[in-house]
C-alpha cells in the first residue's frame, strides 16, 4: 500500500481556489452591499417584530376572575378581560382534593367602561370585606373556644343553637374569591394566584384547551400562608397594575 501525504491533498485542494476569485468571499460582499443599503429597512422590520416582546406592559395582569361559588363543586366566574369585556365562566370541580377544575365559557359582553369598572370595583370590595369578615370570625373562634370549656347552663344552649341556625344564613357565603392571572405564553397560558382570604393564598395554572378559549383547565399547585400585609399588597398591586395595562391598550387604540 502507497504512502499518502496528506499535506500534498491540501495543496490541491486548496489550488483549486488560487486562480479564480472565492465564491464565498463574493458572497459575503454581496451580503454585505445589501445589508449597507437595507439597513434601516432591516431594523425597523427587527423593532416592530421584537416589539411587542420587549414592552414591559405585557407583563400586566390580562385578567380579573371573581369566583361566586356554587356548592359543593362549582363557581360562577365574572372575567374582567378589558376596559369594554366582561366573560362569564363555568368553573366545574373534576377531582375530590379541589386541585383540578375546568371552565367553560358561557357568556361574553361588552358593557360600557363605566359599568365594566362598576363591577370590577364592586366586586373587589366584596372579597375585601369578605376577607376581613373572615380575620373577625376566627379571631371571634378563638374566644369562643375558651368560653366552651366553661360549664354551660340551658339558656346559654339555647343561645349557640341560635348562633348555629344564624350561621346556616350567614350572607358572607355569597362573596366571591379573586383571582389574577398574569401571562406566560401568549396569554393561552396564565399562572395567577387565587384569594381565599388575608391569610390563604393559592397558585394555580391556567391552560386554554382550544384556540378561542372556550374551555380552560385550572391546576392549583401551591398553596400559601402569607403575613396579612404582603396579602393585600399583592392585592392592590396586582390591581394597580391590571388597570395599568387596560388603560394602555386603550390609549394605543385610541
Amino acid at each position: 500500500m502507497s504512502h499518502v501525504n496528506i499535506s500534498t491533498i491540501l495543496q490541491q485542494y486548496l489550488s483549486r481556489f488560487s486562480y479564480r476569485p472565492p465564491i464565498l468571499l463574493h458572497l459575503l460582499f454581496e451580503e454585505g452591499r445589501i445589508m449597507k443599503n437595507n439597513y434601516s429597512l432591516i431594523l425597523s422590520q427587527l423593532r416592530k417584530q421584537f416589539s411587542n416582546k420587549l414592552n414591559p406592559f405585557t407583563l400586566c395582569p390580562q385578567s380579573i376572575i371573581f369566583w361566586f361559588l356554587v356548592p359543593p363543586y362549582s363557581a360562577i366566574g365574572i372575567t374582567i378581560l378589558g376596559l369594554d369585556q366582561v366573560v362569564l365562566f363555568w368553573r366545574q370541580q373534576i377531582e375530590p382534593n379541589e386541585t383540578v377544575y375546568v371552565s367553560f365559557k358561557m357568556l361574553e359582553f361588552n358593557p360600557p367602561f363605566p359599568l365594566t369598572l362598576f363591577v370590577m370595583f364592586a366586586a373587589f370590595g366584596l372579597v375585601i370585606t369578605d376577607a376581613s369578615y373572615n380575620i373577625i370570625e376566627a379571631t371571634g373562634s378563638e374566644y369562643e373556644d375558651k368560653l366552651k370549656k366553661i360549664e354551660f347552663t340551658n339558656l346559654e344552649k339555647d343561645i349557640e343553637k341560635n348562633q348555629t341556625f344564624v350561621r346556616s344564613f350567614d350572607p358572607f357565603k355569597l362573596t366571591p374569591r379573586m383571582s389574577i392571572y398574569f401571562p406566560v405564553l401568549d396569554n393561552h397560558t396564565t399562572i395567577g394566584f387565587l384569594t381565599i382570604d388575608f391569610r390563604h393564598v393559592e397558585l394555580s395554572i391556567k391552560q386554554s384547551l382550544e384556540p378561542n378559549e372556550t374551555i380552560v383547565s385550572l391546576i392549583r399547585f401551591l398553596d400559601l400562608s402569607a403575613p396579612f400585609p404582603l396579602q393585600v399588597a399583592v392585592m392592590m398591586l396586582s390591581v394597580g397594575l391590571f388597570m395599568t395595562g387596560k388603560i394602555y391598550e386603550f390609549s394605543k387604540e385610541s
